[in-house]
């Protein structure tokens, strides 16, 4: 495990955790706060964390829960400091980035890649009404595919909190999604 021989003092263990991890966790942090060079940030703040204090991690644990947790709770901490509104962004997918690069993007015809960007802006605007604790939820689990378990462990409560919590989230997400796209009917059909 890389962690492990981080803890042992194997420096080069770090780079492989930062290729391993940094996408993914940058990928959640811009979700959760919103805003790329803010999550950018806040990612190079935890890998310097995990850089300096190897040690603060527990062996018997699982590190993905844990430096989720740690990315987590930077986001927390980086809101509360900025009291600024929350405006997750993004749909999901595998890579860095929740929106798809400019080069899949010419694979598309104008109008879908028109389209595309319009579902990618509503989806942030749906996601963005979403309570803190529904969207924190939501992300890990429907966007980052974090299984029930691993998501409470990162957010500290019972994997029924997180089952419940998911379940609302869906319905007012996939409510409030519904109906754009019922509003987007009616208007292509005048």
């Amino acid at each position: 495990m890389l962690m492990v021989r981080l803890m042992d003092g194997d420096r080069d263990a770090f780079d492989g955790l930062f290729e391993r991890y940094s996408g993914r966790l940058r990928s959640f942090m811009f979700r959760f706060v919103g805003d790329r060079e803010v999550a950018e940030d806040l990612t190079q703040e935890v890998f310097l964390k995990l850089y300096r204090k190897p040690r603060s991690f527990d062996p018997r644990g699982r590190f993905i829960t844990w430096i989720f947790a740690v990315a987590r709770n930077a986001c927390i901490d980086w809101l509360r400091l900025r009291k600024l509104p929350v405006v997750p962004v993004g749909a999901g997918g595998d890579g860095d980035d929740p929106t798809l690069e400019p080069a899949a993007l010419a694979a598309y015809a104008p109008n879908e890649t028109a389209v595309h960007h319009e579902l990618q802006k509503r989806m942030q605007e749906v996601l963005g009404r979403l309570s803190d604790k529904l969207r924190e939820v939501f992300v890990l689990c429907a966007v980052q595919g974090m299984s029930y378990e691993d998501a409470a462990t990162v957010i500290g409560c019972p994997v029924k909190t997180v089952s419940s919590r998911l379940s609302r989230a869906r319905d007012q997400f996939f409510q409030s999604f519904k109906k754009y796209l019922d509003a987007s009917r009616r208007r292509g059909g005048q």
